[in-house]
């Protein structure tokens, strides 16, 4: 399937904010909190807006504004329009018959959006029958079960009868727009609606929300962190910070020539599939609090092209393509591109690149990092044949085994001296498991583990307990792993401690850990909640690099950050590599930042290793099918690239890991065997390829280190 933007549409706005300022009511009587801050929007038919910034910028408080759903604490002023009725100060009986007809949102978590008591079938009847009240239940059932057939929810009619845990998490999602277009609106307001997805099942959700507009007629408000979704989904991108709007162009030209300084940050924060690995560009800092706005341009402290100007007044949204200060399209159809910055001019006319606005920091690349060929370094990590089991058991008090949840089923792994191996896959291909069972340096279930050259079948208790300090963990949510009642400088230490080292020795190491991760030793007498994402995620670095490990395993590091802050996480990952001499187990189900920062890269599927090799050959010459579909599902932040790309949508989830399947147990999905004749498929389906070097290289050859477990590669 082929990625296609529509085109902006002209005439009257379907919808028009203008002015939009929510603030919260403050804290015992404080100040009201500012959130929003005189936003303009505007919406045409048939177009796709998207609304991109940082966490905090004020993007879900705005379209949650305009369906008057934020909480009594929102005060909301300002003017949002549908046609020509205002939604502002509408009595909630009114509003309540707008929201779901006119206009229907697709919330991020859909778990907490479904009631779980009700099924998912009742729910969607209810959606429909309070907009129509003529409509009978049997009719509204069969309205129900057409909708999660158009979004592509296998066997419709049964699952009209399931509970919303009863879903995976993208047919979670799909139910979600289901009832989002139940009733045919005019506008769909989806805010951040394939953030917790794996990269694949982000792929269906956004080609239903695509199909959904389609079917409807409807106008798109897609709130997204994401630049590669946005670039091949808006036709408009509004940017934000601060609660207001800074720059706002047609997808095109915002990607090809920002205007403000935010969004060049922004833009050179990506890491690429189809990009260099060198360093990206970080946007220093970190927002300023709402309630502690500073005069003037609020980017001013974070920006590398301030000047005294920008410090005394906010400057306003303009640009050319228009005659009024509110985002559109101009008279003759062409989208205005407006940004409030007092530069805005110079960088439409030089069009720089984001490293020539920001100061890059010297970051070592991947490949340079370890200049002796990798068969001449000493292994750190060697996995074969790894499986683990988890009964799965019946009953209330007596439980019995029914059966066995294969977790692992075959995994293969190879890390060398100052290497990065990437291990990618969806949710549910053992990719947690498997770090778990390298973490406890015991005996597998079944394979071998072995540990910079030791097997730790064999190792006593005492010995483990000393190769701890050599494999170290970083964990995906640093504020659940560093204990808020401790001080950061304790938390550095503990590793320390555990290592029975001297008072001496912890009281010189902490402040060095804490400078080489790029924070302020001073700040060690803090606690974990006084420091941004970014900079936590740092304590957790230095926390695992004090006892000096050889091997560091970062599970999703940086996958709760934003992207400018991401940034920094893997630049500084990368210069701790190159100087400590570390090497890393990078566990990531962002392909684009693994291709930045992995040397090799493992993928996983239901519990197996299907294909591994270097970086570059198995990104540009994938030779197993799910790897392919893996690669043609990440967005690129190019809007022309993204477009013209090819996607592979597998079809539905990975089956159950309770059945020990035979054959190939990518078939079901796989769109290389739906094309084979009988005969080849008989051979997918009885036999389990094995993880070997097949299929032709560039040169001609087969690459020794590019292995890949499919009986019908590609080169």
């Amino acid at each position: 399937m082929t990625t296609t933007a529509t085109t902006t549409a002209t005439g009257t706005p379907l919808l028009s904010v203008r002015d939009l300022r929510v603030e919260f009511t403050g804290p015992r009587g404080a100040d009201p909190v500012p959130a929003v801050r005189g936003v303009d929007l505007t919406l045409h038919r048939g177009e796709t807006l998207g609304i991109v910034g940082e966490s905090g910028s004020g993007k879900s408080v705005t379209a949650l504004a305009v369906l008057g759903l934020l909480p009594g604490t929102a005060r909301v002023r300002g003017s949002v329009r549908l046609d020509d009725r205002e939604l502002i100060g509408l009595p909630g009986r009114e509003l309540a018959a707008v929201r779901g007809r006119r206009i229907a949102m697709v919330f991020q978590d859909p778990l907490s959006a479904f009631t779980p008591v009700y099924r998912i079938g009742d729910q969607l009847v209810e959606a429909l029958r309070i907009h129509r009240p003529g409509l009978d239940r049997a009719a509204a059932r069969k309205r129900a079960a057409e909708l999660l057939d158009l979004v592509g929810i296998p066997a419709p009619d049964r699952a009209l009868d399931s509970f919303p845990h009863e879903f995976s998490g993208g047919m979670r999602q799909r139910a979600m727009i289901a009832m989002a277009v139940a009733n045919d609106p005019d506008v769909l307001l989806a805010d951040e609606p394939t953030t917790a997805l794996d990269v694949t099942i982000q792929a269906q959700v956004l080609d239903v929300l695509r199909t959904a507009r389609r079917e409807t007629g409807a106008a798109l408000v897609l709130v997204s962190h994401d630049l590669g979704v946005i670039a091949g989904m808006a036709d408009r991108v509004a940017v934000m910070y601060a609660g207001r709007v800074v720059e706002t162009a047609g997808v095109d030209e915002l990607f090809a020539a920002p205007r403000h300084p935010y969004t060049l940050g922004l833009v050179g924060a990506v890491p690429r599939l189809d990009g260099n690995r060198g360093p990206l560009v970080p946007i220093p800092g970190t927002p300023a609090p709402m309630a502690e706005l500073p005069p003037g341009c609020p980017f001013a402290a974070r920006c590398p092209l301030v000047e005294d100007r920008c410090r005394t007044a906010e400057p306003p949204l303009t640009g050319d393509g228009t005659s009024g200060s509110a985002p559109g399209p101009g008279a003759d159809g062409a989208t205005a591109h407006l940004a409030a910055c007092v530069r805005a001019g110079e960088l439409a006319e030089r069009r720089p690149a984001p490293t020539e606005v920001y100061p890059v920091p010297e970051v070592p690349a991947a490949s340079a990092a370890a200049p002796v060929p990798r068969e001449q370094r000493p292994p750190v990590l060697e996995v074969e044949g790894l499986t683990k089991t988890f009964p799965l058991l019946k009953g209330t008090v007596f439980k019995r085994r029914i059966g066995s949840v294969h977790a692992v089923d075959g995994v293969e792994l190879s890390i060398r001296e100052g290497e990065t191996l990437g291990l990618v896959g969806e949710s549910g291909s053992g990719k947690s498991t498997t770090l778990f069972e390298l973490l406890r340096l015991a005996a597998p279930e079944s394979g071998r583990i072995e540990l910079l050259g030791r097997d730790t079948a064999a190792l006593s208790r005492a010995e483990a307990h000393r190769m701890r300090s050599d494999l170290q963990i970083v964990f995906q949510d640093p504020m659940a792993s560093l204990d808020p009642r401790m001080p950061v400088g304790d938390i550095v230490a503990e590793p320390l401690r555990a290592q029975r080292a001297a008072k001496e020795e912890v009281a010189r190491r902490v402040p060095e850990l804490l400078r080489q991760v790029g924070l302020d030793p001073a700040h060690a007498v803090r606690y974990p909640h006084q420091f941004s994402g970014g900079q936590r995620q740092r304590i957790s670095i230095a926390r695992a690099l004090a006892v000096r490990p050889r091997l560091l395993v970062l599970d999703e590091p940086v996958s709760a950050l934003d992207v400018s802050i991401q940034a920094g996480v893997l630049n500084l990952l990368q210069s701790l590599k190159a100087e400590l001499g570390l090497s890393y187990l990078f566990v990531s189900h962002d392909l684009s930042v693994i291709r930045h920062l992995a040397d090799r890269v493992s993928v996983m599927y239901l519990g197996r290793t299907v294909e591994q090799g270097e970086v570059s050959a198995v990104f540009d010459r994938p030779r197993h099918p799910y790897t392919r579909a893996l690669l043609s599902a990440v967005p690129l932040p190019d809007p022309a690239a993204e477009r013209s790309r090819t996607r592979i949508l597998l079809a539905g989830d990975p089956p159950s890991p309770t059945v020990r399947h035979t054959g190939c147990p990518f078939r079901a999905r796989c769109p290389v065997y739906a094309g084979l004749d009988e005969g080849s498929r008989g051979r997918c389906e009885t036999q389990a390829p094995q993880l070997t070097t097949a299929g032709p290289a560039a040169a001609g050859a087969p690459e020794p280190d590019h292995r890949a477990a499919c009986h019908f590669p590609e080169g």
